[in-house]
């Protein structure tokens, strides 16, 4: 019997997870997974609890940004000498494999992605075309569109924000798709979040609050955002590929579509993005059953399954080649980009192990910035000022690390 963790459960994927269980204990009769679930706004407690108390599952969904704390704290197995021996690895997009590897101390395969999150914006084509403007390709064609189709007298706004929680995140891929840079300190140790594009951006962004948008949304998360765009409240919000469910379901195919954030304002089209996968307690006593499933769950076919009913990209590169993918307008404008030389990925620092909590400590800062009482400028410059100083306590910490003999 093995214990599996779904760290995202829900009414909409839990169901998809447990027909995977269902079909791999069809592959593997001599193999019983016990399913667990647990909704995203506790998975991450729920896990450090576990931790605290040695109660951890044999396997389970684990969240990109959990990588570098769960690997110090030993929690993780490495998964290296089973995913060299896969005949399938090279299935795996190797740059997910090379990046999950830099944000560990020791270099090591702690989780291994099957499903990629990417930022887009979501907008109502039916109102689009009744208002003949195009589908958006570029920042100017965003903040247009906002403008054009904000009628507040009506109660339709252009545009819905996130001002609550999980906020810095979204503005975070937002900032860097627009100014195209592609790292999160500079050679010299300084943030990039700062940078005078960012300044400009923010300003022009936040213009929007209040006059395009509803006043409420500076406590607005991800539930609020997404309402007022399925209710037909807004006519474009931004949120990651995994939403593509909720809106089918509200609004309809053929009300709706996405597009991937613009190319920078250089030409550049700049992806931030996370992966999410599946990684193997140390704890668990059937660590080679334990691997078989997750196996089970990185293959082509359930590859295709989990992403084509969630919406999101494989980390398969034989799942890209599927029809769904290749038929699905913003899925095939993300895979086109994925191949594409012309792209470049900025990849979050999650190697710092207190980088999750540092965005979500400064929401209230960002609320402040709507709500007027703080400046763009103070905001950007006490948000960086948080990056350098993780980044410092990060180095020094390694630096403190007792090397291993061998």
């Amino acid at each position: 019997m093995l214990t599996y963790w779904d760290e995202n459960a829900g009414p909409s994927r839990t169901p998809i997870l447990q027909e995977l269980l269902r079909r791999f204990e069809q592959k593997n009769p001599d193999i019983q997974v016990k399913y667990e679930g647990m909704p995203a706004g506790i998975n991450k407690a729920k896990y450090d609890l576990a931790v605290a108390s040695g109660d951890l599952p044999d396997a389970g969904g684990i969240n990109g940004e959990w990588i570098a704390d769960y690997a110090a704290k030993g929690v993780l197995l490495p998964l290296d000498a089973y995913f060299a021996d896969w005949p399938e690895r090279g299935q795996i997009d190797p740059s997910f494999i090379d990046y999950n590897r830099s944000l560990t101390q020791d270099g090591k395969l702690y989780q291994i992605p099957s499903t990629y999150y990417l930022d887009v914006f979501w907008y109502r084509s039916d109102w689009f075309a009744a208002a003949g403007l195009p589908r958006p390709q570029t920042w100017e064609d965003i903040f247009r569109s906002v403008r054009v189709l904000a009628n507040t007298r009506q109660g339709s706004f252009g545009y819905s924000l996130r001002g609550g929680e999980g906020s810095v995140a979204q503005l975070t891929s937002l900032m860097y798709a627009y100014s195209g840079i592609t790292g999160s300190f500079r050679k010299d140790g300084s943030s990039t979040v700062n940078d005078p594009v960012h300044i400009e951006f923010l300003k022009r962004y936040l213009a929007l609050y209040k006059a395009y948008t509803p006043a409420s949304d500076i406590v607005s998360g991800y539930k609020e955002v997404v309402a007022n765009f399925d209710s037909g409240r807004a006519a474009m919000i931004q949120h990651n590929l995994g939403s593509y469910q909720d809106h089918k379901k509200a609004l309809g195919t053929g009300h709706f579509d996405g597009v991937l954030l613009p190319p920078s304002i250089n030409g550049t089209r700049t992806l931030f993005g996370n992966a999410n996968g599946y990684g193997i307690m140390r704890t668990t006593r059937h660590p080679d059953e334990a691997w078989r499933l997750i196996r089970y769950l990185l293959s082509e076919e359930s590859q295709i399954y989990w992403n084509s009913q969630v919406g999101q990209i494989p980390t398969n590169l034989k799942a890209w080649n599927d029809p769904y993918f290749l038929s699905h307008p913003v899925l095939r404008e993300a895979i086109e980009a994925f191949r594409s030389p012309d792209t470049a990925f900025v990849r979050a620092p999650y190697e710092l192990p207190d980088y999750p909590s540092l965005i979500r400590l400064i929401e209230p800062e960002f609320q402040q910035v709507l709500a007027g009482t703080m400046d763009v400028e103070h905001f950007l410059n006490f948000w960086a000022q948080l990056m350098e100083n993780s980044r410092r306590q990060h180095l020094h910490s390694n630096e403190e690390q007792p090397q291993e003999q061998g």
